[in-house]
């Protein structure tokens, strides 16, 4: 079935829909604002595994490809870690101080980062880095037609999903 998905760059629909559960953060017990939620989202088996099988196959084809930095991507990176990126950071501060320079660190978090990443630039990328076309096509069909639902005891709301992962729970 995965070989079938991987040849013809099908991810099926029944894979794409998530479950929402919304799930209280700590000392927030007693607040109804929904941003004191976090939205945990239940997807199905089959298509975790499809999709493992294709973040790998994209990763082997940006490895092969030298589309991966080896020594200053640390992120989707096999055998490094946030350990490994602070401890290059660290050394490099120490190597300044130990010349008598000066280092600045300036750090970003985006809000929301990989929730908003744009799917019409990661097929854009894919297509130019020459991406196989079977896997290609997988990646355009799995960021499609993909459904979120959250249910409660007496209300049910069901969204498409637009961004790269599943929406916040919005009532």
């Amino acid at each position: 079935m995965y070989n079938g998905c991987l040849r013809d760059g099908v991810f099926p629909k029944r894979w794409k829909r998530a479950k929402i559960i919304p799930i209280i953060k700590p000392g927030k017990e007693d607040c109804y604002d929904v941003s004191k939620y976090r939205p945990i989202s239940l997807l199905n088996v089959g298509g975790k595994v499809l999709e493992k099988v294709m973040i790998n196959r994209i990763n082997h084809h940006a490895y092969t490809n030298d589309y991966i930095h080896k020594k200053k991507q640390y992120g989707f990176t096999p055998q490094l870690s946030t350990v490994d990126a602070v401890m290059a950071v660290k050394d490099f501060i120490e190597e300044g101080f130990s010349s008598g320079e000066v280092a600045t660190l300036v750090s970003l978090d985006v809000e929301d980062a990989f929730n908003s990443a744009w799917s019409t630039k990661i097929l854009e990328s894919l297509k130019e880095s020459g991406c196989p076309r079977n896997l290609y096509n997988l990646t355009r069909s799995y960021l499609s037609q993909r459904q979120a639902t959250l249910q409660t005891s007496n209300i049910r709301l069901e969204t498409e999903v637009a961004k790269c992962c599943p929406p916040r729970v919005m009532l």
